[in-house]
């Protein structure tokens, strides 16, 4: 049964999911040149990765290296 704010309004999945992105997400950007970029797009296609699961793993493996010397 969908949810029902206090003013029984009917609930508004999009917006929720807009608030919730917005509270608990964050964009990581970068530039480089496009040579590179279309590169390491052909190289995640062709192994089957997503370029999201690529930079995350790489960042995790960052975080991990950063705890262990601490």
């Amino acid at each position: 049964m969908p949810r029902k704010p206090k003013d029984n309004r009917p609930f508004d999945q999009q917006k929720y999911v807009q608030e919730w992105s917005k509270q608990n997400m964050t964009f990581v950007s970068a530039r480089y040149k496009n040579e590179f970029v279309q590169e390491f797009k052909q190289a995640c296609k062709a192994l089957g990765l997503t370029q999201s699961e690529v930079i995350r793993k790489a960042m995790q493996a960052t975080i991990d290296r950063y705890k262990e010397s601490r």
